[in-house]
């Protein structure tokens, strides 16, 4: 946990162990065999460096023709297939992104599998893979995050729980299914605030996380165990979305002060805008000051003790707030910073993966 300027920790939920993460076919991290077969270039848990092939799927595959590599979903895959050395590279390489995750600050390690295959068989056997691979070295708790019921079952019961019980991501109105398991495996839970539809008020989002905390506590479950979660969706889609995101958090923790969690997947605010990183260190203050104490991010690419310090008087925060909040809506101030390298002079630190 990271402490917080005016009292209390943010919690850390470690996002980039998914099976949709890609990377570019032409970055370093992408190389080639002895014998030629395309390859993910890592440092393993004991500190070589070493190789893990890209299954036959993976390159196969459309988005590998159009120059991304799914990298998770390779591990899983070769994993899956059990065959050496192939199976050893990729249970180094899923742990190897855990430790980094953990090493960064996370509090949990957010597994997804749902994007390494189409049939409920194989996700059920990759979480099964993932967590006891995971674990294996983990120092903190994992977090389930499927949007099938089966899968998150799979992960809990797979889970040895060493270092904690695991966080399930996530419950919602529309599979209240999912906290009869929290309740029955005794895990805190992320509570989305979507219902039948994605909400199309803040309104809405607290009336919806409302009616699921109620049900969550129907159900026994602790409070301080609930980490409510009112949508973080694309400014690059809705510019109100970021300010929606906030508004929600001021009313929720007016409503329940410090009993609940608020949380969000806070890097999605930034998809499909250049210099994300700035984006997203941006909004993650924001929301803590807004009220948040928990958030699924990548800690490795925005150190949440740097994002709780940042410098909030400089031009390249002024320009990410305005557009986070719809201040610059469709950021044709920001993008046209971006475009001059204005964004990048003002803070150094800060790229534009």
């Amino acid at each position: 946990m990271i402490p917080m300027p005016g009292g209390g920790s943010f919690i850390v939920i470690g996002e980039n162990i998914h099976a949709s993460r890609s990377v570019k076919r032409t970055g370093p991290l992408i190389t080639s065999t002895s014998d030629g077969r395309d390859a993910i270039r890592f440092i393993g848990p004991d500190g070589d460096e070493m190789l893990l092939a890209i299954p036959d799927a993976i390159w196969m595959g459309s988005e590998f023709a159009s120059g991304r590599v799914k990298h998770v979903k390779s591990a899983i895959l070769a994993g899956l297939a059990g065959r050496k050395p192939d199976a050893v590279a990729a249970r180094d390489y899923v742990r190897s992104l855990a430790l980094r995750q953990e090493g960064a600050g996370a509090d949990y390690l957010d597994l997804n599998v749902d994007e390494a295959a189409a049939d409920a068989a194989t996700r059920v056997a990759a979480i099964r893979w993932l967590v006891e691979a995971v674990e294996e070295v983990a120092r903190v708790p994992v977090a389930i995050d499927s949007s099938d019921g089966d899968v998150i079952e799979a992960g809990l019961a797979a889970s040895r729980q060493a270092a904690g019980a695991p966080l399930i991501n996530s419950a919602s109105l529309e599979r209240l299914h999912v906290l009869d398991v929290a309740a029955r495996y005794g895990c805190p839970v992320v509570l989305s605030a979507s219902g039948a539809a994605m909400p199309a008020s803040i309104d809405a989002r607290v009336s919806n996380a409302q009616q699921i905390v109620e049900a969550a506590q129907a159900r026994g479950l602790p409070l301080d165990t609930v980490h409510v979660d009112t949508l973080v969706l694309p400014i690059a889609v809705e510019p109100e979305a970021g300010a929606a995101f906030l508004e929600a958090v001021r009313r929720l923790r007016a409503i329940y002060g410090s009993e609940v969690h608020l949380t969000g997947g806070l890097s999605n605010v930034s998809f499909g805008l250049p210099a994300r990183r700035l984006l997203n260190d941006v909004f993650i203050g924001m929301a803590v000051e807004a009220g948040a104490d928990s958030g699924v991010i990548d800690p490795v690419a925005n150190d949440p003790a740097r994002v709780l310090g940042q410098d909030r008087t400089s031009a390249a925060y002024r320009l990410a707030a305005d557009v986070l909040t719809g201040r610059d809506a469709y950021g044709g101030e920001f993008l046209a910073a971006y475009r001059a390298g204005r964004l990048t002079e003002a803070s150094p630190h800060l790229t534009s993966t």
